[in-house]
């Protein structure tokens, strides 16, 4: 079993990632919004492979997720 790592293991303090909710302008954040899309579409992606889904379950998957967000079907 491996150990996660305390929060006062003596490692020097690392700046939070922003959450979901702050805004970032356009000077600190270098990436367009169709960027920002893609790469979460990437991330998705990438998450669901790593779960052990098949390119054709993935496939399903966002589809089902992009319906669920344009609002085509609700949960």
């Amino acid at each position: 079993m491996i150990a996660e790592p305390s929060p006062t293991s003596g490692h020097p303090s690392v700046p939070e990632e922003p959450s979901v909710g702050v805004s970032v302008s356009a000077s600190e954040n270098p990436l367009t919004e169709h960027e920002v899309h893609q790469l979460t579409l990437y991330k998705w992606r990438y998450s669901l492979e790593a779960y052990g889904f098949d390119a054709s379950q993935v496939r399903k998957l966002m589809f089902v997720k992009w319906l669920q967000v344009t609002q085509r079907v609700q949960p």
